[in-house]
């Protein structure tokens, strides 16, 4: 059993490639140039690709249903904002922090924001999870 503590912390962090980027576009057929086109990338408000901003949100993913609260939490909704781009094979930090807790309902309201490698924020949302029934005894 992992203790529930407001204000604990996680995180997770992972380099978006060009081949991640590819096979995702392929994957939700969401083929936007500025993900998939270097020359039409290069034309844009942003001078290169950018990473798909629902990747982002997949990293959430992967905190909650391997790290905390782990196996068999259960992602029940996001909200996002994204405040700057994020660049093929540029690190990305994940961070979730507990907020919030109803042992009834065992539900978790997490802070969700991702950062560049300089630090800065680049994705800011909340999520709630379901915890596990035995993670709570």
């Amino acid at each position: 059993m992992k203790n529930i503590e407001l204000n604990s912390s996680y995180e997770f962090e992972k380099t978006f490639t060009d081949s991640d980027v590819d096979v995702f576009a392929k994957i939700s057929e969401d083929n936007n140039p500025i993900h998939i086109n270097e020359e039409y990338a290069a034309k844009s408000i942003f001078g290169k690709r950018v990473v798909h901003g629902i990747l982002l949100t997949s990293m959430f993913s992967k905190i909650f249903g391997t790290i905390y609260p782990g196996e068999g939490g259960i992602y029940l909704s996001q909200t996002v904002k994204f405040i700057k781009p994020v660049f093929i094979n540029e690190k990305v930090l994940a961070k979730i922090t507990l907020t919030q807790f109803d042992v009834s309902k065992r539900h978790g309201v997490f802070t969700t924001n991702c950062y560049d490698p300089k630090g800065n924020l680049v994705m800011t949302g909340d999520a709630k999870v379901l915890f596990p029934a035995n993670f709570i005894k």
